[in-house]
């Protein structure tokens, strides 16, 4: 029998939630170290009405070029083109440990990422050679330049004020999660359950990016691999 996207996606959500019988993982803080997709939510960000629909994904830092790319596309329909403000929807897809942390939120870069800097580097997690993190800054892609026009502004602020979304891979957030705990002597459940819920705005936890990418082609975006 032939399901549905709507019918796999509730069955990767089920996939995610503990047995009953079981004990789920517990932070240090108390928190749940596990994971609950919310399939209506993804549904209803793939259903958004919009003339052109493009999926734009990143493995890798690379100095935001992700969102250099989705800014590119927004403009050219809504200036070059004179298609005005609505006529592209945007959906940015943050996956492998090197790409989610694009989707974390100034916590997160603070207190976890920055300290990390040092073993990360040494650890292949090359794009961040190109824009350095500073400490007690956050996330470098997250925060409004309000010294240029919104419509040139690559910040995530930016994107998510004109209805941009971000997806982030829940198996390369966990990958992640058990990098930095090596490198900061730290409980793995503990790092991850604070990135799950420090997240970017109009951003989702899915459970693999590459679910989320093939979910947006079958709804009919194009899609744009920004970096590798």
């Amino acid at each position: 029998m032939k399901l549905s996207r709507k019918q796999l996606l509730a069955a990767s959500a089920a996939a995610f939630i503990p047995a009953a019988c079981s004990s789920p993982p517990v932070a240090a803080d108390g928190s749940s170290a596990t994971f609950t997709f919310d399939p209506a939510r993804f549904e209803r960000i793939l259903a958004i009405r919009a003339r052109h629909k493009q999926c734009v994904a990143s493995a890798k830092v690379a100095n935001g070029l992700v969102f250099y790319a989705m800014v590119a596309t927004l403009y050219a329909y809504e200036f070059d083109l004179h298609e005005g403000a609505g006529t592209v929807h945007e959906v940015g897809v943050f996956y492998h440990p090197e790409g989610v942390v694009l989707g974390l939120g100034d916590g997160v870069w603070n207190d976890i990422i920055v300290p990390a800097l040092p073993y990360l580097l040494r650890h292949e997690f090359s794009g961040f050679r190109s824009k350095p993190a500073q400490p007690g800054k956050g996330n470098p892609y997250l925060h409004r330049d309000k010294r240029i026009a919104l419509e040139d502004d690559p910040s995530i602020e930016a994107l998510a004020s004109r209805g941009c979304h971000f997806f982030v891979c829940n198996n390369a957030l966990r990958s992640l999660a058990g990098t930095l705990a090596i490198a900061l002597h730290r409980p793995q459940e503990s790092i991850y359950a604070r990135m799950r819920d420090d997240l970017v705005p109009n951003s989702m936890v899915v459970p693999a990016g590459v679910m989320a990418i093939n979910a947006c082609q079958e709804a009919h975006f194009t899609y744009l691999q920004a970096a590798l």
